[in-house]
């Protein structure tokens, strides 16, 4: 029988896209009504979150760092 997808723990999972949730807001905020519907980050986290919801597409190593580093942006 051949393996699906890899197992993952959806509730650890879900709590990260949760943050990713709040990351977006917190750009929205940051740049409030000038803030370009286009914004590259606000499409970054965006597209990550709508992967999740359609696919179970889970973030990668460099894409957990690139979240992180746009907290540092944003998120204070």
């Amino acid at each position: 029988m051949k393996p699906t997808k890899k197992e993952f723990d959806k509730t650890k999972w879900d709590m990260v896209f949760g943050k990713l949730k709040k990351l977006g807001t917190a750009i929205e905020m940051y740049f409030g009504t000038s803030m370009d519907i286009d914004n590259t980050e606000y499409r970054w986290v965006d597209d990550r979150i709508e992967y999740y919801v359609l696919d179970n597409r889970l973030l990668t190593k460099e894409e957990m760092i690139m979240a992180n580093d746009m907290w540092k942006l944003y998120g204070n």
